[in-house]
């Protein structure tokens, strides 16, 4: 199984691929001593084969390494793990599944990762970014009194880097930067990705006028087909009798002069007047007043959205105190004690579980 994954660990089997997953196994094995791993206590192993072969290999051994790494991210998992027998191995897996999707370092059915049966170059990886996780929390716990407090103060400095970013005036630069972001040697490979998404944009533009103009022409071959008809008995009629269609044209030219000379009387008699008045005087007040009300409705918008905040401030609280001072079931034993009291004995238990690692086995 050893060999399997050491061969395709780069997918492909080639001396370099099997000298990096030789190189990662080690690398891997060097953090885990840093960070005292208690299984590795009294193990002496420099050659990488074998390194490699102890930490992708399906063993019992390679799980308890695994279940000490996930409980130094997540110390939450002592007690279930704890609680938790050999015959339950199964559970365990899940459970280290679970974190690591949460941890954004698998998936959420990458079983066949944690058992050891998958790639040494993905189990490898999978240890490495756990490991740096560790590592980083473990940095973050040093300056820190506690758990809480550390969690506290990421909190407050996340809240101050986003209140920074957001009243920054350069918000708006960065989100819509005036020069392309792209390097130079990019920027020809994206003005030809842009030039061919645009001809194909083009094309389909042009696919479907072609074929609206299909439909045009079709449509206006129909109605030329409707109206022949009609322009024949027209043109019979016409043909007729032409000196009727005369006098009909010259009767509608003859009302449409009367209609114009008689608009252009009533024109100079009666609208000439209005059209030349002055036109009327807007009182000055007229702006202050359009003013004054867009104020007040900004206004009355920031009260109720206050209004709002602040009831939803009070709900919080409420239920936070509701919480803190409810008692609940924690555990097997069937316990009754408060968020509070639980979280006191969980912080307890974490820092016995500390100054025991930091003895280590008499």
């Amino acid at each position: 199984m050893a060999e399997q994954g050491a061969a395709g660990g780069d997918g492909t089997g080639s001396p370099e691929g099997a000298e990096g997953v030789l190189q990662a196994a080690v690398e891997v094995f060097r953090k885990l001593k840093d960070l005292d791993c208690p299984f590795l206590e009294g193990l002496y192993v420099t050659e990488p084969k074998t390194i490699q072969e102890l930490l992708c290999s399906p063993s019992k051994y390679r799980l308890e390494i695994l279940e000490w790494m996930c409980v130094r991210a997540c110390p939450s998992l002592q007690d279930k793990f704890s609680s938790l027998k050999g015959a339950q191995a199964e559970v365990k897996i899940q459970e280290m599944v679970k974190l690591g999707h949460e941890l954004m370092l698998c998936g959420p059915d990458d079983q066949e990762l944690v058992k050891g049966c998958a790639c040494a170059q993905k189990q490898l990886r999978f240890m490495d970014q756990m490991l740096d996780a560790i590592w980083s929390l473990s940095i973050g716990y040093s300056s820190c009194s506690s758990v809480e407090q550390h969690f506290k103060d990421t909190r407050e400095k996340n809240e101050a880097l986003l209140g920074d970013l957001f009243s920054s005036p350069h918000l708006q630069a960065l989100l819509n930067p005036e020069c392309d972001p792209w390097p130079l040697d990019m920027q020809p490979l994206l003005g030809q990705q842009r030039a061919k998404l645009s001809s194909e944009s083009e094309e389909r533009k042009v696919t479907e006028l072609a074929r609206q103009l299909q439909e045009s022409a079709a449509k206006l071959q129909e109605l030329r087909t409707q109206c022949l008809p009609q322009q024949k008995e027209a043109a019979a009629v016409a043909g007729a009798d032409p000196s009727t269609l005369d006098q009909k044209l010259r009767l509608v030219i003859s009302d449409f002069h009367q209609l114009i000379v008689a608009f252009l009387q009533v024109y100079d008699d009666e609208l000439g007047e209005c059209c030349h008045r002055p036109g009327p005087d807007l009182h000055p007040c007229g702006p202050i007043v359009q003013a004054v009300y867009q104020t007040l409705t900004s206004c009355s918008q920031l009260l109720k959205a206050v209004v709002e905040a602040t009831n939803t401030s009070v709900s919080t609280v409420n239920m936070v105190a509701k919480h803190q001072g409810e008692q609940s079931c924690w555990g097997s034993d069937n316990s009754m004690m408060s968020l509070a009291t639980k979280m006191q004995e969980l912080t307890l238990k974490y820092k016995l579980f500390n100054e025991t690692l930091r003895k280590g086995p008499d």
